[in-house]
């Protein structure tokens, strides 16, 4: 999303095939993916290790809320391949009943979106995970899914698996996870050239009304909206779309990084105003599309352009 123009709005509605690797980038392999229940996502498991979070001095497009860098270890942990489906989602629906906030017209109407017709960001009625603004696929991600309502989700993971652990990964997993042994701007390195392979973004495909995008990078993937996951290169960890197609809901607050947990657990307070988004997403220009890039929403929030991945913790 731009960000500059959504912030504004958003500060106020929360009031209310794998890429070539040096050998040394990732000390540890990631384990194989795995499914825990016929309608559980595919996990991968995570390797625990340490890494500087947050991006250097002289990256390019950094912001503010990056900094300070600072060392983290995190435990290992499953995590999505993929961000959580449509075909997911609605399994999820249909066998607990289960009605997101966008549907509920919860603090305002259906879903906030942005549609090249209207093309603006605002609220809009009717607007809500089946029908966002454009026609979905099964298999692309799932959007118009508030933090609220992701929570709801991983809960009926736990039921629906019997395995408990399901929940929304922490920003510092989110981060360790993307850059999988990295610590480039991106997950691959610092070749620009490369993020049409590795993530959809903003580009020169034509959307309706044969629109294209002002700030579009040079290649075309057909794809104006979101792609179905696993459509791009994933990382070193076999991980797909950690980078555009859709923003996805952390744990953690949105809090400075100053006196944040070094150990991997969420940053979280009592009364938090904003929780982090963490990826890019399918309108997103390069400068967001990295991999210490944060941005956050009220808990209520719903965007078609923000979805979720799922995490697991491991038993010891």
């Amino acid at each position: 999303m731009h960000k500059m123009l959504i912030a504004v709005w958003a500060m106020a509605a929360a009031l209310q095939c794998a890429p070539a690797w040096p050998a040394d980038a990732a000390s540890a392999p990631a384990g194989g993916a795995t499914r825990g229940c016929d309608a559980c996502p595919e996990m991968v498991s995570i390797p625990g290790g340490e890494f500087v979070m947050g991006s250097p001095a002289g990256e390019r497009d950094r912001d503010d809320d990056e900094l300070p860098q600072r060392q983290v270890r995190v435990k290992p942990f499953a995590l999505g391949k993929t961000e959580v489906t449509v075909a997911q989602w609605r399994q999820f629906t249909l066998a607990s009943g289960y009605l997101t906030e966008a549907e509920r017209n919860l603090y305002e109407p259906g879903c906030f979106t942005w549609e090249p017709q209207r093309p603006e960001w605002a609220w809009r009625a009717g607007r809500s995970w089946p029908d966002p603004g454009w026609g979905q696929k099964d298999d692309e991600p799932v959007v118009c899914i508030s933090w609220s309502d992701a929570q709801a989700y991983v809960r009926w993971l736990d039921q629906r698996s019997g395995v408990k652990g399901w929940r929304l990964p922490t920003e510092a997993e989110w981060e360790y996870a993307a850059r999988a042994g990295s610590t480039t701007r991106w997950p691959w390195g610092d070749d620009a050239d490369l993020l049409c392979e590795h993530s959809n973004g903003t580009d020169r495909t034509k959307g309706p009304n044969s629109r294209t995008w002002s700030d579009a990078r040079v290649c075309r993937d057909g794809h104006w909206y979101t792609a179905p996951v696993g459509r791009y290169r994933p990382n070193a960890w076999g991980l797909h779309d950690m980078l555009g197609n859709v923003w996805e809901w952390v744990q953690d607050c949105y809090l400075p990084y100053t006196g944040a947990p070094n150990d991997g657990s969420a940053h979280e307070t009592k009364g938090c105003k904003g929780r982090v988004v963490r990826g890019g997403a399918w309108d997103d220009h390069i400068d967001v599309l990295r991999s210490a890039e944060r941005f956050w929403l009220g808990a209520g929030n719903r965007n078609n352009n923000i979805g979720l991945r799922v995490a697991r913790t491991l038993p010891p």
